[in-house]
C-alpha cells in the first residue's frame, strides 16, 4: 500500500523493511542488513490485453553503525528489477543510494532519494490506481539524483526538508518543507515545494552523433503546496488531502494550474487484512483547455504472515488529465482523456 502519513512516520522509512531482513550483521553499535521484495502483478486495463509484470520487486543493503551514544551513521543501497522495452530480458536498476548521519538534532541523508513530499504522501490507500490528485512529482518522478534531506522528529511532530542541487543544470533544482503532527486521533500535514527543470533536451542518435543533441527553451517549473489530515477510530481510518499546483514553462506563456482533492479510507476487517477505497477529484486549466477528472478505487489486502501478502483492486476513472508535449520546435499542453474507463488488477509480493 502507498505511503501515508500516519503520524510521525517519515523515519522509519530508513529501515523500513526490517521487520523481515536478513541480517548479515549485527553486532553492539553495528547491523547490516539484506533486504527486498519480489512483486508479481496481473493488470487488465479498458481495450487492452491482461498484463503480467514484475510489479517494481527490488533489493538493497542498508546498514547503521554507532559512532557514539548520540551518534550513528547510516546508509542504504537499493535496485530495482525491470524489464527492457523488448521485454527479452531483466535488467537491474539502481533505485536509491544514499548516506547520512543520525543525531539528537536530526537526520541528514545525501544520494539518490526519495523526496519528501513522496515519503510523506496524502489520502491515497490504494496499490495500483490513487494518486491522480497529487501533481507534486510531476517533473521530479518523485526522486532526486543529488537529494540533500533534514529530518527532525519531535515528541508530538516531525519537520522534514531537502534540497535537491542542480549541478549546472543537469539536474532538476527542488526544494520542500513539510511538517507533520499528530494528536488525540488525528494525523495531521502540510507543506509544499518547488521543482525547476532547465535539463530538458530532445535528440536522435545522440552517442553516434551528439551535433543533433539541441536544448529545448522549455525552463519548466512545478509550485506545489497541499494540506493533509487523517482520523483513526478504532479499526478504520479516514483521509482527506487537498492539493494546488502550478506547472508552467518561464519561457512560454503556457501554464497547468490544477487543483486535486483526495478523501479515501481503510477498514481492517481482520488482523491481517485491510479493505480500501478513495474518491479522487483533480480540476486543471491551462493552454486554452480546461477539464477535471475523476478517479474511484477499492480494494482489499491480505496478509499471509508479515513476509507476504496479496491484494486486488477495482479502478474507475472518467475526464481529461492535462499534461506538456515538449518538441524541439515548442511547448505546447495536450490531454490525456478517459470515458468511463474500468480498471483491474491483482497483485502478491514476498518480503525478506
Amino acid at each position: 500500500m502507498k505511503k501515508t502519513l500516519l503520524a510521525v512516520a517519515i523515519p522509519a522509512i530508513i529501515f523500513s523493511n526490517a521487520a523481515s531482513a536478513v541480517e548479515l550483521l549485527k553486532d553492539e553499535g553495528a547491523m547490516v542488513d539484506f533486504y527486498g521484495q519480489l512483486r508479481t502483478q496481473v493488470e487488465k486495463y479498458e481495450d487492452k490485453d491482461v498484463t503480467l509484470n514484475a510489479g517494481s520487486s527490488r533489493a538493497g543493503v542498508q546498514a547503521q553503525y554507532a559512532l557514539s551514544d548520540t551518534v550513528d551513521v547510516f546508509g542504504k543501497v537499493e535496485f530495482g528489477i525491470a524489464f527492457k522495452e523488448s521485454k527479452d530480458e531483466y535488467n537491474m536498476k539502481n533505485r536509491l543510494h544514499f548516506a547520512g548521519v543520525d543525531t539528537d538534532f536530526g537526520k541528514i541523508s545525501f544520494g539518490r532519494q526519495w523526496i519528501v513530499s513522496d515519503e510523506t504522501y496524502g489520502a491515497d490507500y490504494s496499490y495500483f490506481f490513487g494518486g491522480s490528485a497529487m501533481p507534486y512529482a510531476t517533473l521530479s518522478g518523485a526522486r532526486h539524483d543529488s537529494l540533500i534531506k533534514y529530518v527532525f522528529e519531535g515528541e508530538n511532530f516531525l519537520l522534514a526538508a531537502n534540497y535537491g542541487l542542480a549541478e549546472d543544470d543537469t539536474n532538476q533544482e527542488l526544494s520542500e518543507l513539510y511538517v507533520t503532527t499528530s494528536v488525540a486521533g488525528f494525523n495531521f500535514h502540510v507543506g509544499g515545494g518547488v521543482n525547476r527543470d532547465k535539463s530538458y533536451k530532445v535528440g536522435t542518435d545522440k552517442v553516434t552523433n551528439p551535433a543533433k543533441e539541441a536544448d529545448v527553451n522549455a525552463d519548466l517549473e512545478n509550485t506545489y503546496y497541499e494540506g493533509t489530515v487523517e482520523y483513526t477510530f478504532g479499526p478504520a481510518l479516514i483521509g482527506f488531502t487537498y492539493y494546488n499546483a502550478e506547472l508552467e514553462s518561464q519561457t512560454s506563456a503556457l501554464s497547468i494550474d490544477s487543483d486535486g482533492y483526495s478523501l479515501g479510507g481503510t477498514f481492517s476487517w481482520a488482523e491481517n487484512a485491510t479493505a480500501y477505497a478513495g474518491y479522487e477529484y483533480l480540476e486543471q486549466t491551462g493552454g486554452g483547455l480546461s477539464d477535471d477528472s475523476q478517479n474511484i478505487y477499492i480494494g482489499t489486502d491480505y496478509h499471509f504472515n508479515k513476509w507476504s501478502r496479496i491484494y486486488v483492486e477495482y479502478g474507475y476513472k472518467d475526464g481529461t488529465t492535462l499534461a506538456y508535449s515538449n518538441t524541439a520546435a515548442n511547448t505546447t499542453i495536450s490531454g490525456s482523456k478517459a470515458d468511463g474507463e474500468s480498471q483491474y488488477a491483482i497483485g502478491a509480493r514476498v518480503y525478506w
